[in-house]
């Protein structure tokens, strides 16, 4: 799907890895992406569990990312 964002169909299951170093904090283009890939999991009739996990072992995810938000990063009301 992207660089930051993978997934994985295994039957009815959808796998979403988060893969975003340091920290796996949330920047716009994640949220965006994230927003799409669960979109598409609710409007398929097929899969019916979404399992998200990090490529990464120290942080599961520190949430938004602040260094992108001080950089100019809007925040997005939709996501």
């Amino acid at each position: 799907m992207s660089d930051v964002i993978s997934t994985r169909r295994e039957g009815t299951i959808l796998e979403v890895t988060l893969d975003r170093p340091k920290a796996n904090a949330i920047d716009l283009k994640t949220s965006r992406l994230m927003g799409e890939t669960f979109k598409a999991f609710r409007d398929d009739p097929e899969l019916r569990v979404a399992i998200v996990k990090t490529a990464g072992d120290k942080f599961f995810c520190a949430g938004w990312d602040l260094k992108a938000a001080a950089g100019g990063d809007a925040v997005d009301g939709d996501y």
